[in-house]
This record gives structure tokens, sequence and C-alpha cells, in this order.
């Protein structure tokens, strides 16, 4: 994530946020819930024995311009689900009560269980029409000719969910993410050993590229499955390495901005270190010039929407550090500092996973440390982090709100405070008399760059800030509006630069810990 001046990004069109209305031209319905879901429970059909107990699918898929398969498997309350698109190998599951994935590098990630939308949708969606709270017939469509389902209960995220009117199956969902209408249709619909499934699923978010499509080539249940089939995949080679520890990163700190420099092809790349990034990311002017085999071309959404391809970078020289056969994201990407030196690219979550960075802003020195050997530093406070989406989620207290989920980002000029926690705790969101003062002074300073485009913000000066045990009367924050793809889902805000620049700061990805220890800068304002 990247709040930065001197940053320029190609975007595409702004925009607009879908407030999750309900679909247009609906009719009132001739039925209630109850017969609904009655009747799709019954054309579902019932199956025999142990025949629900495990499942072997495999599908053919395309998405963003690739091709391949996904293999998944499931066993009672485990699964393991392996696309192979392109050559490229991603994962996910959950095996022995823990939520895992594994991105394009093979790196294997733990979920805290921050994200629960949609869990909450499908066990509403389950106890309904008796026991569950926000799950409603609201009318029926006529194209598709289906009744319409609301589901939206606490906690959860709004869906309308189509049940064809003939067969009572579902048509189609349309599921509310970031902001956006998430369309999923289903046909194709065919009955394998007592139970009906969709074998063609199509998936449109609205934005080009994306479109996903997949289509069951073999399914079976009651498959024998061993902890084998289900199990996370191995630890991988690490991406980044060095001969000896610690290694410098020929790196810098300008105006609190992380800067490495990188050899690629016997050329020169500056890469600003951010934790924000859930990954690798080079401009993509570089990437052609320098011949990196790339593939798909999806639409990611940051602070806008842009164009971005999977690129594997063969080695990467970072000072002592070496990146090898890294995957990486290529897209419009340039940035100044403000002394104009040039950067043109991240290094985010895939490239920090592999050691342990340590930062001293005060001094402006990088080095990585090795995790295997790595001692957490004297007198430093230890915070423990989640990566369920590759970056580091880290607790924090605002007033009187508690366990508030925030993103540490070493990439942002500006701490940040999202809509859920404004929504949520108006009288610890309420100015205390700077954001408001700041507002009247500059009216019209009211946007910051990011990638793929501007963001709308507010200063807003609140407090106490609790931090680590830290606690600091008052902070400024800015508050982002109308940026739910900028924002993360569920999370509350970010710590930036702001607030890093009064430690020395250690990212400890393979422990899920970062260790702040405060510096001089800190001890001067506030002893």
């Amino acid at each position: 994530m990247l709040l930065a001046a001197g940053l320029s990004v190609q975007g595409l069109a702004s925009e607009p946020v879908d407030d999750g209305s309900p679909p247009k031209n609906l009719t009132a319905a001739n039925t209630t819930l109850a017969e609904v879901l009655r009747g799709y429970h019954h054309a579902l059909g019932h199956a025999t024995g142990n025949t629900l107990h495990s499942s072997v699918t495999d599908y053919t898929a395309t998405f963003a311009g690739l091709s391949g398969t996904i293999h998944e498997v499931t066993r009672s309350q485990e699964s393991r689900t392996d696309a192979m698109l392109s050559g490229m190998h991603t994962a996910y599951g959950t095996f022995a009560g823990k939520k895992w994935s594994m991105n394009e590098n093979g790196q294997v990630t733990l979920e805290s269980g921050l994200h629960q939308r949609d869990d909450v949708d499908a066990a509403a969606l389950r106890s309904a029409p008796l026991r569950s709270s926000g799950v409603k017939l609201i009318g029926e469509s006529a194209t598709p000719a289906a009744y319409v389902v609301e589901v939206n209960p606490p906690g959860g995220r709004i869906e309308y969910i189509f049940f064809d009117k003939r067969t009572l199956l579902v048509d189609r969902i349309e599921r509310m993410r970031e902001g956006r209408r998430v369309v999923f249709t289903f046909d194709d619909y065919r009955n394998t050993q007592g139970l009906t499934e969709p074998w063609h699923i199509h998936v449109d978010d609205g934005r080009p590229n994306n479109v996903r499509e997949q289509r069951v080539t073999a399914l079976r249940y009651g498959a024998a499955l061993s902890d084998a089939d289900l199990a996370l995949p191995p630890s991988p080679k690490p991406i980044a390495g060095a001969t000896t520890f610690p290694a410098s990163v020929d790196g810098t700190i300008v105006d609190d901005r992380i800067i490495i420099t990188a050899g690629l092809s016997g050329h020169k790349v500056n890469f600003l270190v951010d934790s924000g990034a859930s990954g690798i990311v080079i401009d993509r002017d570089i990437a052609d010039a320098l011949k990196f085999e790339q593939h798909g071309r999806i639409t990611g959404a940051t602070a806008g929407a842009y164009v971005e391809s999977d690129v594997v970078i063969p080695k990467m020289q970072v000072g002592d550090v070496v990146v090898e056969g890294a995957h990486a994201r290529s897209l419009p990407f340039t940035m100044w500092t403000d002394n104009g030196k040039p950067i043109g690219g991240l290094l985010g979550f895939d490239f920090i996973h592999d050691v342990v960075l340590h930062i001293d802003y005060l001094h402006g020195t990088v080095e990585a440390l090795s995790p295997l050997t790595f001692t957490p530093p004297a007198n430093a406070r230890a915070l423990p982090i989640a990566l369920d989406d590759q970056v580091p989620l880290i607790s924090v207290a605002i007033g009187n709100a508690r366990n508030l989920h925030f993103l540490l980002d070493t990439g942002a000029d500006r701490s940040l405070l999202f809509t859920q926690f404004v929504s949520a705790h108006p009288s610890d969101a309420a100015d205390q008399g700077l954001g408001t003062a700041m507002q009247a002074s500059s009216p019209f300073v009211n946007d910051f760059l990011g990638v793929g485009g501007m963001v709308d913000y507010r200063p807003m000066q609140t407090g106490p800030f609790d931090l680590a045990g830290w606690s600091f009367p008052r902070w400024l924050f800015y508050v982002t509006q109308n940026a739910p793809s900028f924002e993360f889902e569920d999370y509350d805000g970010l710590v930036g630069q702001d607030v890093l620049r009064n430690y020395d700061v250690w990212l400890d990805y393979p422990h899920l810990r970062v260790y702040l220890r405060p510096n001089d800068r800190f001890r001067q304002r506030w002893g």
C-alpha cells in the first residue's frame, strides 16, 4: 500500500462504488422463503452412506488470460484446492483445524480467521428460515426467471441468490466485495451419486480481464483420501537468501522511505520496501525492456484500477541477498523520491517473507538477518502479526476502541483510519481540533496518490492511540473516503511511516512478529 508524492501509475477509469442495493425490476414473489429453501434442498438430492464424507473434483479453468486445471479434494471439514494456471501453482485449504494459502512462489501462510463474512453468510443460510436473521425472500426476477433471496446477516456481507423458478437450483449469486458486485452464474447441472451440482461456473467482477470460467471434468464422491492428499505443501527453498548474515541489502532511507537498489540483468533498479504490498511489484516498462517472462492480464485495484501481469524475475541481486526465480507483478508504476531518485517497483511480502528485515529509521540503514538464527533484540517490544492477506496485521487501540485491525505499512507516508473503524466507533472517530484546523486552512488539499489513482481523505486528530503498550494522547490520521479497494476488507486502518520513523523496526514474518524499539526521535518527543 502506497501513499506517496511523485507516484505515477497509468490507471484505468475511476470505479464507482456499488452500494449493494437489491437487483432492479423485482416483482412480488408468490411463495415463501421456507418453500424456496425446501425446494432447493430437495433439488440438490440425497446421498446415502459416506458419499458426502469426501469428494474429488477436477476442473478446467481460464482466468485473466491464463488457462489450466484445478484439483479440489474435501474430507469432512478439511479441504485442499490446487490451481495450475499457465505453469503457476497456487493452493489453499483447511487441514487439522488450520486455514492456509500458498502463493506462486510456494510461500505458505496460516490464516488467523480475520475474514469471516462468507462463513457467516453460509451459516445464516443453513439455519434459515427458522433461526437465521438477515435472510429473506425479496421478490422475483424475470431474467433469469428466479426467486431472489437476500442474505445480509450481522457480521456477514450482502449477497443476492437467484433460485430458478422451475428447478429451484441456484442460477446466480451477486456478492458484494470491496464496493463491487461480483456475479457468479451456474449452469450445466448434473446428478452424481444422488447429488446435483453445477458443472459450469462463470465469475465476473465487472472489471476488464477478470472473467473466470470453471468446468468440471470429473467428480467423485466417497473417495478414499489420506492426510497426504489434504496436508499443507512442504516449505520450498526460500527465494531470497544470502551466503552470510547479517547481509547488506544496499538500502538507504530517504524521507522515511526505504529504498533498495537491486541488480537485474546488469541493470540497477530502485525498489521501495513496502510491507503493505502483498508481493513484489515491478514497472511493466522495465519488465518489457529486460524481456522477463510474463503471463496473463488481470485488472487489479488499490487506489484505483490498473492492469497487471504475472512476471518471473530470474535473478535479483539485492546487496548481499540473492532473489531467484521470483514471481512478481508487472504494472505501470513509476515513483520518485523528493530528491528525484526514480523508483521502479515494490519489495513486499514475497521478499520480506524469507528474511528478518531490520530497519533503522534514525540512521537510515537496512539489513537482512537470518530467520534461523535471529534473536529478538533487547529492549524491543514484540507485536504478534497475522499475514492472512500477505501483509502484517497488528492490534492497536484508539480511544475506547480496543483490538483494532491495523496494517503495519512501511510504504505509507501517513497513518490512516478506514471506513470500518469510523462507522463502528463514531465517538472515537471525533476530531480533537487539528484535523478541523487543517481542513479550514487547506480546504483543497484532500487527496493523495496511491497505486492506480487518487484516494480522497480528511484529516482527523484523535486519541489516545495505543500501540504495543505505548500510549500517545493524540495522533493525526487521514480518514479515507469512498475507497473500499484501498482499505482492505475487515481492516480498521494502517500504521505508516509517521509512526514507524520513531523506532528501530524488525519485520520477522517467519515467526509472525514485528519488533519495535524506540529511537532518539521517540525519546526526544516523548521521553
